[in-house]
């Protein structure tokens, strides 16, 4: 029995809390760790590491740091020289959450022995993770920096949100496009990008976006539709792409007050890892800030508990560390 793709089946299954297993109703999580556990049990080498590696992945998407951590360091003795340098990144930034410096320091070593210019990446991330984690919740448009760039190179980037059933404007999707509605009077010259390419009756999220917004006066010119994501990952590459063919300096992320910083984490992330991948050809540095919907989903003004957790994980899914790993399959 192939319990390697069962795992991988039920990771990308959508039934996410009601996975069907041995005659039993778990989470689709619950259901990857025990074919992972299942397969574990014959693989040997660069296969064990694979599958420790993927099962401390889980663990830390379940909220387990300590078991994550475990699940790494597991994986080190028996992993291959492109393993062990997954293996530091994902150490380093886990013990960076615990606040563990010492550890921090010796893991950054030992990848920078391994490859520098990945060592430099963890430090990168690290970076915008402190700076990101550190600044609170921005929920009002006045907030914005006064050393932004004119408006001619900024832009307001809007991340969607599910459409209802019959493909109209869910309330936390209006609370969002109202924010952008003020942020764009204020600033009429910025270019605005309304992303969101799941289809519902016919309609995507970034075309009713762009007709709501056009409904209340911005013009249709000023708006990009970007509908060809699935997920807040392709939302950020997608628009980031967008971004990077106009003249912009600076962007504000609109989103959840629960959502705003792992936004920003995931641009910041994404291009950090572009700039690297693309030997310094990337285009003009883009900073990004962003401003939250007053939604009351956000207690605390800076990401606690699995919030905070979140935010670790899209940093290391914007660098592109894999989720999943077996052999050739890389999920990110």
């Amino acid at each position: 029995m192939d319990y390697t793709k069962q795992a991988l089946d039920a990771y990308n299954s959508p039934q996410r809390n009601s996975f069907y297993l041995n005659g039993k109703i778990v989470s689709n999580l619950d259901a990857v760790l025990y074919y992972l556990s299942e397969a574990l049990r014959s693989a040997v080498g660069v296969e064990q590491a694979d599958i420790l590696l993927t099962k401390a992945n889980i663990s830390s998407f379940k909220g387990n740091i300590e078991q994550a951590i475990l699940g790494y360091s597991q994986a080190l003795p028996v992993a291959n020289h492109r393993q062990q340098m997954t293996l530091h990144f994902y150490l380093a930034l886990w013990h960076h959450y615990q606040g563990n410096i010492t550890p921090v320091t010796q893991h950054i070593e030992q990848l920078s022995d391994l490859d520098a210019c990945y060592a430099q990446d963890a430090m990168g991330i690290i970076a915008i993770l402190e700076k990101s984690l550190n600044t609170p919740i921005c929920y009002r448009h006045n907030a914005l920096s006064p050393e932004q760039p004119s408006a001619s190179r900024h832009a307001i980037v809007t991340l969607g949100y599910k459409l209802n059933r019959d493909g109209t404007i869910a309330p936390p999707l209006k609370m969002r496009l109202e924010q952008t509605l003020n942020i764009a009077k204020r600033f009429p010259g910025s270019l605005i990008i309304v992303t969101g390419g799941v289809e519902v009756a016919g309609t995507t999220e970034a075309a009713q976006m762009k007709k709501w917004l056009v409904e209340h006066g911005i013009k249709s010119c000023r708006i990009i539709r970007e509908e060809q994501a699935a997920n807040t990952i392709e939302n950020a590459r997608n628009s980031l792409a967008i971004l990077q063919r106009h003249p912009i300096q600076h962007a504000t992320l609109v989103s959840a007050s629960s959502h705003v910083h792992r936004s920003q984490i995931l641009f910041e992330t994404i291009q950090l890892s572009q700039k690297r991948v693309e030997d310094g050809r990337q285009g003009s540095h883009i900073t990004f800030d962003h401003i939250a919907v007053d939604d009351g989903l956000s207690p605390c003004h800076i990401p606690k508990g699995q919030t905070r957790i979140n935010c670790y994980i899209d940093a290391l899914r914007g660098v592109g560390l894999p989720a999943f790993q077996w052999g050739t399959i890389h999920q990110v």
